[in-house]
């Protein structure tokens, strides 16, 4: 949308907002407006409250991807979530049998900042959640932090037992979900205010993503582990201590840029890579599995440390 600049008096300059944008963001005469400088962009921030969105699930018809959706929708920033179910349904979920109720409040007992507010039955069952806490991007950084933190716990918590031949499925089930939980805050932090330095948002979501895949693929290796009890050879378990140490140089990367460390890195994990590419090609077949989770692991800390190098641009600005 393009806006005409008007003169008011001899040297204030002055834009219209269209009618649209005033009555959305409930904008009034003599209200104070933020104005802040983004690259060669200006960005108008108003402090006055806005209709809450809302969205509505029917999980009986879409699980089960239905927990996702509901995952998505609370990225997505919206304030309330209702949620229609068939009463004593019993579902599988995440390798459990669980009523469809259960189902969901699991689900929203792990959405930070939000609060289960109703349960009813009018011409449907449903269960409703709301913001309790407004989302303050200040938090953002920490909540990367603890991400960072959980995913190392989990890391090494898995190679522990695989190292001891022991099972790890309930440990890395309950890790997994903190991964989710601060994942999910995370995004929904970017989705609803951005990142303070505007070009870093995307990327900042790409890292945040890689991250919790890289949780998915470590707990499909206690999955794994679990249902088929192999014990993993030493050369296996070689690459995930490997793994461990690339996930722990990242989080240094990330809260503080050195050139030389992330070059020495690129080359140790390409290294890395490659040989266990050859590794894999050896294997039985039984292992495919957990080497495939292992192998696309060290792939994702790759694609970890170019999202790293952009974060960091500046350090090639002459």
């Amino acid at each position: 949308m393009n806006r005409k600049i008007l003169q008011v008096g001899p040297s204030t300059l002055a834009v219209s907002l269209p009618s649209s944008w005033t009555k959305k963001f409930n904008i009034k005469k003599g209200e104070e407006l933020t104005l802040e400088e983004q690259g060669n962009s200006l960005r108008i921030k108003t402090s006055s409250p806005i209709e809450e969105e809302s969205a509505k699930i029917n999980v009986s018809l879409l699980h089960p991807f239905s927990t996702k959706i509901i995952g998505m929708l609370y990225r997505a920033g919206y304030k309330k979530i209702k949620a229609i179910y068939t009463p004593n349904k019993t579902v599988t979920h995440r390798g459990k049998q669980l009523k469809e109720l259960d189902m969901i409040q699991n689900t929203f007992d792990h959405l930070t900042g939000m609060q289960l507010w109703e349960l009813g039955n009018e011409k449907e069952y449903y269960a409703t959640i709301i913001e309790s806490a407004k989302v303050n991007p200040k938090e953002f950084e920490n909540i990367l932090n603890k991400l960072y933190l959980h995913l190392i716990h989990q890391s090494e918590q898995i190679y522990n037992a695989l190292l001891n031949n022991k099972d790890s499925f309930d440990e890395a089930y309950l890790t997994e979900r903190l991964i989710n939980q601060a994942q999910d805050f995370c995004i929904r932090i970017l989705a609803s205010h951005g990142h303070e330095d505007h070009k870093k948002t995307l990327h900042y979501n790409n890292l945040i993503y890689k991250l919790e895949s890289i949780g998915d693929k470590y707990f499909q290796i206690a999955l794994s582990h679990h249902k088929n009890k192999e014990k993993i050879n030493p050369e296996t378990l070689q690459y995930i201590e490997k793994a461990i140490a690339f996930i722990k140089e990242s989080i240094s990367l990330c809260r503080k840029f050195n050139f030389e460390k992330i070059t020495s890195l690129i080359k140790e994990l390409n290294e890395s890579i490659k040989n266990y590419q050859e590794e894999i090609k050896k294997q039985e077949t039984k292992s495919t599995l957990i080497s495939f989770n292992i192998y696309s692991i060290l792939l994702e800390i790759y694609e970890i440390i170019e999202i790293l190098f952009f974060l960091n641009h500046t350090y090639f600005k002459e």
